[in-house]
C-alpha cells in the first residue's frame, strides 16, 4: 500500500504525446495486421478507427483501435510501436473454448458497454451477459483465456449447459479466489489504498457488499478509481481543489492505459458506484 501522495505523483507523470491522425493511423494496422496475418483481407471499416477483416477464420470480424489510438496520443513513439505491434498480433489469437472453469466477472465501462450493444443489434443475439453496478460501470460475465479475455452471451451459456445465475455466481467466487481482499474499514481512514500489479483488479469494484463496509464506515468521501485492470486506487478526499487536481491526473493516467477502464473517479451511492462531479 502506498501513502496518497506518492500514488499522486506517479498519476501525473506524463510522457511525450505521439500524434497522428485517425485515417493514417488505421492504414498503418493495416498494414502490421496484413503482416501478420498474410491471406486475411483488412479493409476501412464504416468509421475512421474501425478496421473490417474477412478470411481465414476471422469470420467478418470487426477490429476497433479507439482505445489504442488513445492510449498512442499520450504515448512516446516506440511505446506506441511497441503497443500497435503487440495488438497486431495477439488480436488474431483465438481464445480457448469457454469452460465452467474459465469463467470470470470484468468490469468494464458504458463506452465499452454501448460498443458490446451495437454488435449484438447486428448479430440479433445478447454477446455478453452483464449486470450494472453503477452510473456507468458494469459487471460482465466473461471466460479467461491464455492472453485473451472472451465475453460469455447466451450463446456460450447454452454450450455450457448453464443458466445465467448459475454461471454469474460460479465466475464470481473464482474471481474472488484471484483477487486481494478489501481491506478492513478502518485502514482507509488511515491511508488511500493501491492495488496494482495484478489481473482482474478492476472487478474489485463489483464486490458491492464490501465496499458499502467502508462506506458506513468512512462516510461520502469515499472514493475509488479503475484505470485499468492492473491498477485500483480508493480512499477518502473531500470534493474540493484537491479533488478535482486529482480528477485531471485520473484522466490523464486513463489516456496513458493500452486498455483503460474508466477515467472517472467515482463515489459510493445507495449501493452503487457514482461518478463523483
Amino acid at each position: 500500500m502506498r501513502r496518497l501522495s506518492l500514488v499522486l505523483l506517479l498519476l501525473v507523470a506524463a510522457a511525450p504525446p505521439v500524434f497522428a491522425n485517425e485515417a493514417s493511423f488505421r492504414t498503418d494496422m493495416i498494414a502490421r495486421l496484413e503482416k501478420a496475418y498474410p491471406g486475411t483481407a483488412f479493409k476501412p471499416g464504416g468509421e475512421d478507427l474501425v478496421i473490417d477483416a474477412e478470411g481465414n477464420g476471422w469470420d467478418e470480424r470487426t477490429v476497433n483501435l479507439h482505445r489504442l489510438f488513445l492510449f498512442c496520443q499520450n504515448a512516446t513513439v516506440d511505446d506506441c510501436d511497441t503497443v500497435k505491434q503487440e495488438f497486431a498480433v495477439n488480436i488474431g489469437e483465438q481464445p480457448a473454448p469457454p469452460t465452467p472453469a474459465s469463467l470470470r466477472i470484468i468490469v468494464r465501462d458504458r463506452d465499452y458497454v454501448a460498443y458490446l450493444e451495437q454488435m449484438e443489434a447486428e448479430a440479433k443475439d445478447r454477446l455478453s451477459v452483464r449486470r450494472p453496478i453503477g452510473e456507468d460501470l458494469f459487471a460482465l460475465l466473461a471466460s479467461d483465456g491464455k492472453g485473451t479475455i472472451s465475453s460469455v452471451g447466451d450463446k456460450t451459456l447454452a454450450d455450457l449447459g448453464l443458466s445465467e445465475d448459475e454461471a454469474w455466481n460460479r465466475a464470481w467466487r473464482q474471481t474472488v479466489a484471484i483477487l486481494p481482499v478489501v481491506p478492513a474499514p478502518e485502514k482507509f481512514r488511515e491511508q488511500a489504498m493501491v492495488f496494482e500489479s495484478e489481473e482482474y483488479l478492476a472487478s474489485l469494484a463489483a464486490d458491492l457488499t464490501s465496499w458499502q463496509k467502508v462506506a458506513d464506515a468512512v462516510g461520502p468521501d469515499l472514493f475509488m478509481t479503475a484505470v485499468s485492470d492492473q491498477f485500483v486506487f480508493a480512499g477518502v478526499m473531500p470534493d474540493g481543489p484537491g479533488l478535482e487536481s486529482f480528477r485531471e491526473a485520473v484522466e490523464e493516467d486513463c489516456r496513458a492505459q493500452p486498455r483503460c477502464v474508466s477515467p472517472n473517479i467515482y463515489r459510493f451511492r445507495d449501493g452503487r458506484w457514482v461518478i463523483a462531479r
